[in-house]
Formats: C-alpha cells, structure tokens, sequence
C-alpha cells in the first residue's frame, strides 16, 4: 500500500468537485466604476452586481474639480500624452481608443479624462484659428474677439455640451434599460450596471471635434479662396466634401469612442445569446454607420446634384 493510501483525507476532501457549481467572473464593465459578476447558469450569462467591491463616490462635479486643480497646477499636466492623442486622432483614431482607453484606463474606476491637457491644446487650436479667421474676414478687434467666442465657447464647449448630454441619455438607455434621466441626478444611478458618465460623453465630443477643427477651421481657411467660387463645379465639389467628410468622420469616431468602452462589444452581447435585434452594441453600429452615414452620403449627393455651394453658404452666413 503506498503511503498516499495511508493519509487521513482524500483529494475529493481537499478540491471537493460539484457540477453544478455557478462560475463568476469578474468584468470591468462600469464606466462609473462600479463593476458587476458574470455568472454562468445553465449555459446562460447572468449579470449582477458585485459583492465587497469598492463603491466609487467620484461624481462628474468632483471630476470636473480635480481637473480644475490640475488646471492651476502646469507641473500635473502631460502634453506628451495630450500631443500623441492629437496626432492619432487625425491619423489613425482607431488605434488611439485601441491603445489609450482599453489599456491605459483599464485598472481606473473611471474612463474619463483626469488630465486638462487634452482640453487645453484643443481649445488653444480653436483659438488661434479664430484669429486668423478674424484677422482675414474681421479687421477688428471687437470683431476678433466675439469670433474667439463664438468658435470657442458656442461651437465647441456649449454644442458639445448639448451633444454630449443627448448622447449620454441615448447611450445609457440603450445599454442600460433601468436608466432616467431623474434618476441619473442621483449618486445611487452610478451603481447601475454599464452606466456611462455625462463627462466621458464629453470626451468622445472632444475627441471627435478635432477632425472637425482640422478640416473645417484650419484646412479650409487656406481653401477658402477658391472654395467660394460659385461658377466652379470642381472647387463646389471639393467644399462640399470637405464638409460632409468632416462631419461624417465626427460620427465614425465617436462610434469609435463608445465601442472602445469593455462591454460595448459584439462578442460580449454575442455570449449571451442575444439577437441582432436586441444587441445594444449592434443597433449602436447600425445607428451610425448603416444610419448616419448613407443620410450624410445621400445630403452631399443632391448639394452636389442641385450645385448647392455649402462652404459659400456656410462662410457667408457665419460672417454676416
């Protein structure tokens, strides 16, 4: 008899074995920081919160405040980051969600920006293209000025504000059915599964507005020239896609944005059996490329069609 055979337990004593055991695995899938288990039962995914897991009490006024402190603060701010962000933005977008959100904030309670540097070199390239613009169409320091504030404050922070709160209230219904806007007011709100901060929403406009900046602010400034040239059908066509392309690469990268979050996945929703139809990850991918785009593609066909001149319209009307 070995001596194995002469021990007082067995290996069943020590691993006991049960089939029908649940498994639970841990899935980093709140953007407020709250997290949740993904219990396999009888082959189906049950999510439910967490047990003794640190329950975050950072709200978007206190995120908004710790930006604020680093604000003052230059020695805190990383313009090295802020200047890579920039740069894959406009080259390659894909791989700065792939590379900066899914790896750099994956240990973070929040996926959101705690550095203004980001903020400031846009809000800095929002400014020196006002000048320029009110320079060359407003010789006028008033003038200058109330452009400063028009394309700083109204077209980029207040729209993106507006943008961003449709876009959080659509976003947090569609992954997260429980969600109010009422409701959402309330610091509890933050412990619902998959819920989506008001301030990340904000950063996907920041990130997206860039593309917008480089088109419409910077390149078509030294286009403008020759893009109000009503009589020419190739330079109407050049300012036309330069506007529709601008605006139609907003929405591919804040589609980009979203999908970069870990549980806006096809294979996740896929797991858990459910349909096309019913895929919140899905209908936000048919939303804005099957949707968005074919209308965004069908308005600059007939501007082409009718010789609809939108950057002369556009600079016009902007300049009074």
């Amino acid at each position: 008899m070995t001596s194995r055979a002469n021990l007082p337990y067995t290996y069943q004593d020590l691993f006991p074995h049960t089939a029908s055991a649940a498994r639970e695995q841990q899935t980093p899938a709140l953007i407020s920081g709250a997290s949740f288990t993904d219990t396999l039962r009888n082959g189906n995914h049950h999510l439910t919160p967490a047990r003794n897991l640190l329950v975050p009490t950072r709200s978007t006024w206190a995120h908004w405040r710790k930006l604020g402190q680093r604000l003052v603060r230059p020695q805190t701010l990383d313009f090295e980051t802020a200047t890579w962000e920039v740069y894959h933005l406009i080259v390659n977008p894909r791989k700065m969600y792939r590379l900066n959100y899914t790896y750099k904030h994956s240990g973070r309670l929040l996926y959101l920006r705690d550095d203004p540097s980001f903020l400031i070199l846009v809000t800095g390239f929002l400014c020196v293209s006002a000048v320029a613009w009110g320079a060359a169409y407003l010789p006028s320091v008033w003038g200058i000025l109330r452009l400063v504030m028009t394309m700083v404050f109204f077209d980029f922070y207040v729209a993106g504000a507006v943008i961003a709160t449709i876009s959080w209230i659509v976003s947090n219904k569609l992954f997260n059915p429980s969600f109010g806007v009422l409701l959402a007011l309330s610091p509890a709100s933050r412990l619902n599964i998959n819920y989506i901060d008001w301030a990340f929403c904000f950063d996907i406009h920041c990130n997206s507005f860039l593309i917008i900046w480089c088109l419409l602010y910077l390149v078509q400034f030294f286009l403008l020239p020759v893009l109000t040239i009503k009589d020419s059908f190739l330079l109407m066509l050049l300012g036309n896609t330069l506007y529709f392309g601008a605006v139609g690469h907003y929405f591919v990268v804040t589609f980009y944005g979203f999908n970069s979050l870990p549980f806006v996945s096809n294979s996740y929703y896929t797991r858990g059996g459910s349909t096309a139809a019913t895929n919140p990850a899905r209908i936000l991918q048919m939303t804005i490329l099957a949707g968005v785009i074919p209308v965004l593609a069908i308005a600059w066909f007939l501007s082409v069609l009718f010789h609809f001149n939108v950057a002369y319209t556009m600079v016009h009307n902007y300049f009074n």
